[in-house]
């Protein structure tokens, strides 16, 4: 069972009961102009937790094989997330000089992406509170993840995406029969589009930024890295960033990994984004913002970055840096991972290797891992 005590608000560090209903901070709601909102994060008694997984009671595949640390009562049946391979790349590792390079590829899970490690979770919390109808707002993945969960536990399901979806991405989400809603502007509009809407119709959000519980279904990337490598972490981990909730995610595992006892140590953290949007990596450098710029990287294509305080508290604690890399580096690539590693990543994913490939004289002899979140044929 579940070893959660309760949800601490990451802005003003209240404490509140543990409320399957939460969303945001009561005190400090959607915050600022920053994206600074009133994020609350599940908090657990890791004594607890850790005699729970050492028992293995309740084990499951997947997600869910960490129950102790998720938010949810009891096992759901919904389609399988999590499990997927850490592939060794000897080919590229030799290359650049390190001691180990591995690929997190979470194009095996069911609609090809990480996000169905949030979904899963979110999913499961919807079925939990009788809710019938679930929404968020997505550049692509998180939408196509939750219109597959959704049809598969049958939830009517409603998507907001920017004006500048691929048609790939609106053919898939139609294909699960969810309700597109096209925004008439950017991933920011259709974000705010959805929460309006979403809440005047009581439905259940999907959003990153408002659902606490999506994360914990995100940190689950990283627990599998630490058992896949049974406890000994990797130096380096390197991750996309857009709204910033993934990485976090990901320094939150490993946090957890070490406080169950899995781990001695914590791998720094990577995150990269596009060079045509990259407000996470200026207030990272304290540079000012510069709202301008394009990406063809839909998936992390955000200007208004609502996790930044979850993010940078992770850095804080795990040590580790933000960069931004241009288009044309990440096509490259991107071609490089089909070619000398046999794995098709997007192009939001294929910005991790891009990232490397700049870094690669700093981190000769180390080993890393980079996380590939997703993989379907558009960007």
């Amino acid at each position: 069972m579940t070893a959660v005590t309760g949800l601490r608000c990451i802005r003003c560090g209240r404490v509140f009961p543990f409320d399957s209903a939460a969303y945001l901070c009561p005190a400090c709601g959607e915050g600022n102009a920053h994206g600074d909102a009133g994020i609350l994060d599940v908090e657990y008694d890791y004594d607890r937790a850790r005699d729970a997984l050492a028992a293995g009671r309740d084990r499951a595949a997947g997600v869910f094989g960490f129950l102790p640390l998720l938010p949810v009562g009891a096992l759901p049946n919904l389609l399988p997330a999590g499990e997927t391979p850490l592939v060794r790349v000897p080919r590229l590792a030799r290359r650049l000089g390190l001691a180990e390079l591995y690929l997190k590829d979470e194009t095996r899970n069911p609609t090809r992406c990480l996000k169905d490690r949030s979904t899963s979770v979110g999913v499961a919390m919807a079925l939990e509170r009788g809710a019938r109808a679930v929404y968020c707002a997505s550049a692509g993945n998180a939408a196509i993840s939750l219109a597959g969960y959704a049809a598969h536990a049958g939830l009517e399901c409603h998507v907001f995406v920017p004006n500048r979806v691929s048609e790939v991405r609106l053919d898939w989400l139609r294909r699960f029969g969810a309700s597109v809603h096209v925004s008439g502007g950017n991933y920011d509009q259709a974000f705010a589009e959805s929460e309006t809407l979403g809440r005047a119709a009581g439905w259940y959000s999907r959003n990153c930024a408002y659902n606490p519980f999506l994360v914990e279904g995100k940190k689950t990337v990283a627990l599998e890295i630490g058992v896949q490598l049974d406890g000994d972490v990797p130096d380096v981990v390197v991750a996309p960033v857009g709204d910033g909730c993934t990485l976090a995610a990901i320094g939150k595992g490993f946090r957890e990994l070490r406080e169950v006892g899995r781990t001695s140590r914590l791998p720094a953290l990577f995150g990269v984004q596009a060079e045509g949007v990259q407000p996470l990596v200026r207030r990272f450098r304290n540079e000012p913002d510069d709202p301008g710029g394009e990406t063809r990287a839909a998936s992390i294509s955000v200007r208004r970055p609502r996790n930044a305080r979850r993010l940078l508290r992770e850095l804080d604690a795990a040590g580790g840096e933000l960069l931004a890399v241009p288009d044309e580096e990440t096509e490259a690539a991107q071609r490089a991972l089909a070619e000398e590693a046999g794995v098709v990543a997007e192009l939001t994913s294929a910005t991790t290797f891009a990232a490397l490939l700049r870094r690669a004289g700093e981190l000769r002899g180390r080993r890393v891992v980079l996380v590939i979140t997703g993989g379907r044929a558009d960007a």
